[in-house]
């Protein structure tokens, strides 16, 4: 079989040697022409003379036959019939040379070699043999022509001087046994280098195929990877560990990871001195991305080494563990919130029944004795604080047990109209202006009482925060789920609908400080010098009841802003 049908080799790769076959082919018709112009020079020979008239003649067609070549060269169809038709073409200009140049005595019968060698490059064993066979047929013509004087060379031995029939048998046998071993011995070679070419081609597809497979898998995982070299400067990073740090590989590479992630250093410090196995290998850090936003990563860290096991850097995987980080920080609210809860419940029931008693006892003392002003004055006091003591004992009750009340069926924006009213009318927060854009209409199904009390915290804390002067704007409308962002959707009660309602309520207030924001629904935390800290920590209990969420967003000195999703009621889903 020829190496065309095979499919080690492509038609661009058989091309390719026919090129060179034919650069070959001009580069010996060019010296055949310089040596008979050396000849016709050095002997003052004619250019009339029929043997140099030959010479130019075969040498010419084989420059004719080359420009030939060249034009039909990217149009034939088969290669192997166009690569057999030179090689005959060559035998027959080699066997007119020979003829021309001396016959059996021709120097230039060395030029069937060449021809058998490139037919066994080309056209591999079955090429050089046919090739071989071709030449020693041709061959063995002229010698029996010359011998038999049906055709003598035009430049031929002296009269005389023919050789004997055993002397041209021997020469003809030793050539013709020279050509079919020198395609065998050629074609051999190059059937080994063909193997061998298949082989690199497999083995180099296999290693462009495992190099993309690990280019994919490295550029895939979701994980970011980062490698430094023993200088501890960043060597590579995949695609996951630029999407999280917000960096580019042309950003960091060649940079210190210790300038990159500057808690690396104090990494580093800690684990000199220690063995590999002593050094910690998982650990946590913050990172301040290029675009400001702070997130939390968590590292993984094992040593990079060679296909000869040499220490060549390491190896860090980490993660954005922001998400897992505040999930946390939520489940420890809500675990203090619990705890925090039911001590507020033992706490009402022991105190509220004497309470109430002692509230009994001063109303009856107030209306069936007669007390000068000043007492009367105390009893009010003491009237005003033990109501406010009961006051103090419903938010407790209400923060432990959110759900206690029945619910019901309620239009949430007439609900906010409501209570943005009654905010308004209250002389305290008089000069607070208060801005609505309550679109639609939003059922869910809540405590009245509950939610109302909900918008009352979070009006007062406002109007707090802006010393009871300032803007007050709250917005609600309708979204779905896929609309969010993955924070928020991460937190959304996944057994809902797909669509909820998202409560605005933003302020001009002072704000509040970065360190503070993961603390403000924690019970009994205030910022105030007056208040006890349990607005916030009700609100919470309460929308967290209703398998909703509240986030708060703050900036110091610009404002806050509260946005609460609550789920949609089924009647409001299909009102849309």
């Amino acid at each position: 079989m020829t190496p065309l049908n095979t499919i080690e080799e492509s038609r661009a790769m058989i091309l390719g040697r026919i090129k060179w076959l034919m650069i070959l082919r001009l580069v010996l018709a060019t010296f055949s022409l310089g040596t008979a112009a050396l000849i016709q020079i050095t002997k003052s020979m004619s250019y009339v003379d029929p043997y140099l008239m030959s010479l130019y003649v075969i040498i010419g067609m084989v420059y004719a036959l080359n420009l030939f070549y060249s034009f039909i060269f990217n149009k034939v169809k088969s290669l192997v019939t166009f690569t057999y038709t030179q090689f005959f073409m060559d035998i027959l200009l080699i066997t007119g040379l020979v003829n021309a140049t001396g016959g059996v005595r021709s120097v230039f019968s060395l030029f069937y070699y060449l021809s058998i060698m490139g037919a066994s490059i080309i056209l591999y064993r079955r090429g050089g043999i046919i090739v071989a066979s071709a030449s020693s047929i041709f061959y063995g013509l002229i010698i029996d022509l010359e011998y038999y004087g049906i055709f003598q060379p035009l430049y031929g031995p002296p009269q005389g001087e023919l050789y004997g029939i055993p002397t041209l048998l021997f020469r003809m046998a030793m050539n013709i046994t020279a050509f079919y071993l020198m395609a065998i011995l050629s074609s051999f070679l190059s059937e080994q280098a063909r193997k061998s070419q298949a082989a690199l081609t497999v083995k180099e597809i296999d290693y462009r195929t495992l190099e993309a497979l690990h280019r994919n898998i490295v550029g895939s995982i979701n994980s970011g990877l980062l490698t430094i070299d023993e200088g501890r400067k960043v060597t590579f990073i995949n695609r996951a560990a630029e999407e999280i740090t917000g960096l580019s590989l042309a950003e960091v590479y060649g940079v210190r990871i210790d300038e990159i992630i500057p808690g690396m250093e104090k990494v580093e410090q800690d684990s000199r001195g220690l063995n590999y196995s002593e050094q910690r290998q998982r650990f946590e850090m913050s990172f301040t991305r290029p675009d400001g936003r702070l997130v939390h990563l968590g590292f993984s860290r094992s040593i990079l080494k060679n296909s000869e096991g040499t220490r060549q850097g390491e190896i860090y995987i980490f993660q954005d563990v922001t998400r897992l980080k505040e999930m946390e920080e939520h489940v420890k609210l809500v675990d203090r919130l619990a705890a925090i809860g039911k001590l507020a419940t033992g706490m009402a029931h022991e105190i509220r029944n004497p309470l109430a008693s002692l509230s009994g006892s001063i109303q009856v003392l107030r209306d069936g004795v007669r007390l000068d002003s000043d007492n009367q004055r105390l009893l009010e006091i003491i009237l005003r604080e033990t109501n406010r003591l009961d006051r103090l004992l419903s938010d407790f009750i209400l923060f432990a047990h959110p759900d206690d009340r029945s619910k019901e069926l309620i239009e949430l924006n007439r609900l906010i109209e409501d209570t943005i009213q009654l905010f308004s009318y209250n002389p305290h927060y008089r000069n607070v202006s208060v801005a609505h854009d309550l679109q639609g209409s939003i059922m869910v199904e809540a405590d009245a009482h509950q939610i109302k009390q909900v918008f009352w915290n979070l009006f007062i804390n406002a109007a707090q925060s802006m010393d009871n002067r300032g803007e007050l704007m709250v917005s609600t409308h309708k979204v779905y789920r896929n609309s969010l962002s993955e924070e928020v959707k991460s937190r959304l009660a996944p057994s809902f609908h797909e669509l909820w309602s998202q409560i605005v309520v933003t302020d001009t207030g002072c704000g509040i400080a970065k360190e503070f924001l993961d603390k403000i629904f924690d019970p009994f935390f205030t910022t105030r010098d007056r208040g006890i800290g349990l607005g916030l920590a009700i609100v919470y209990r309460i929308i967290e009841s209703y398998r909703g969420i509240i986030l708060v967003r703050s900036r110091v000195n610009k404002g806050t802003t509260f946005t609460i999703y609550l789920p949609l009621t089924s009647s409001t889903i299909q009102a849309l």
